[in-house]
């Protein structure tokens, strides 16, 4: 009779679901920065150049997107606001006029 060998593999989370935001971000910095080879600072880590890799196109994507987006300026993120509080002070108005018109009928 066959003997079968059986390998138990020990389930480990994925690293992007345990790792702490600021830990990937250091991770992505230090690699940008090419003072050592992507591959060591991943072997160090303890993570593969796939998650490396991955982490750094997002954390460039977002990069771009908040350096090319002027509605993420604070002076028009608190005009904004003011906007959208002086539009919420007028819609309350009109909903009190027709509650009152709807109460008196």
């Amino acid at each position: 009779m066959l003997a079968t060998i059986s390998h138990t593999r020990r389930k480990v989370p994925a690293p992007s679901a345990q790792w702490p935001v600021d830990r990937k971000i250091n991770l992505v910095i230090e690699g940008l920065r090419g003072q050592r080879p992507v591959a060591q600072l991943c072997r160090e880590a303890g993570v593969s150049t796939a998650h490396y890799y991955r982490w750094r196109q997002r954390f460039l994507d977002a990069a771009r997107a908040g350096l090319a987006d002027p509605g993420t300026e604070p002076s028009t993120l608190k005009e904004r606001i003011q906007q959208l509080e002086a539009e919420n002070a007028s819609l309350r108005v009109q909903v009190r006029i027709f509650q009152d018109v709807c109460v008196a009928d």
